[in-house]
Parts: C-alpha cells; sequence; structure tokens
C-alpha cells in the first residue's frame, strides 16, 4: 500500500484543526462542569486552589444553613414568650376580678351542734355500732383463745 502523501500546508492545516478540537473539547468540558480546571493535569496549582475554595465555600453555606435555622428558633422562642406573656396577663387579670368580687361567703359560719350518744368510737350517737364492735372483738378474742390453746398459731 503507498503512503499519502501530504504537503506542507495540508500537514498544518490539519494539525490546526486537531488543536481546534480538542480546544472544542475542553471549552464543552469547563461550559459542562462550570469549572475553568477540572482535573489537576490541567493545572495543577489553579485545582487544587479552586478545591480548596469548593470546600470553603461548602463550609460557609453549612454554617449559613446553622444560622438560618437558629433564626428559625430564636423566632420560634420569641413567640411561645410573648404567648406566655399573654397568658400571665389574663392570669392576673382573672386573679384581680376574683379579688374584687365579694363571695356569697362574707363570714364564718357559727353553726356548732352537740351529738348525743356520740364517742370517739361512734361518731353517729348510736349504741348499736359499738355494741356490735365490742362483740366482734369478744368472738375474736375467744378464736384466738381456742387456737392457742390447741397448739395452732
Amino acid at each position: 500500500m503507498s503512503g499519502i502523501v501530504l504537503s506542507n500546508a495540508v500537514r498544518q492545516n490539519l494539525s490546526s484543526l486537531q488543536a481546534t478540537a480538542d480546544l472544542l473539547a475542553t471549552t464543552q468540558s469547563r461550559l459542562a462542569s462550570g469549572k475553568k480546571v477540572n482535573t489537576a493535569l490541567d493545572n495543577p496549582t489553579n485545582f487544587f486552589t479552586a478545591a480548596s475554595l469548593d470546600n470553603r465555600a461548602s463550609d460557609i453555606n453549612n454554617l449559613l444553613d446553622g444560622i438560618g435555622n437558629g433564626v428559625q428558633i430564636l423566632q420560634a422562642a420569641n413567640t411561645g414568650i410573648t404567648s406566655l406573656n399573654k397568658l400571665v396577663d389574663s392570669a392576673k387579670s382573672i386573679a384581680n376580678q376574683a379579688l374584687q368580687t365579694t363571695s356569697g361567703y362574707s363570714t364564718k359560719s357559727n353553726v356548732s351542734a352537740t351529738i348525743s350518744g356520740a364517742t370517739a368510737d361512734d361518731l353517729r350517737g348510736t349504741q348499736s355500732f359499738a355494741q356490735r364492735r365490742r362483740h366482734l372483738q369478744h368472738h375474736l378474742r375467744r378464736h384466738r383463745w381456742r387456737h392457742h390453746r390447741c397448739g395452732r398459731h
């Protein structure tokens, strides 16, 4: 097979076209990524500087998010405190109204009564409860005495 013979001008044009194609590919890559330098092979100094700046921008964005969250927390706390102040004012108003209102019972009652037959055991004043209690205590004592006498404890 015979080789293709190119003139010097055609060879320069072909080389120029190849360089243009390479530049076009680089430009498309930059446009797609939004970066001037995509790899450390393109320009190591600029690549690592850009990576460092990207990391710093990410840190600053995180701080900004934290500040935004802090502002929301403070706004919620302010709303809560405002509501509590309104509640306290309402309670003060109710308390002042209660102090100014006279109640139906302005003096203490002077009722005193004596219940005939009342004892410490039976405040109702009936003898039947006291008698029944004494009867049950007597029955319980007899029952314990029988168990004790028979050896059952």
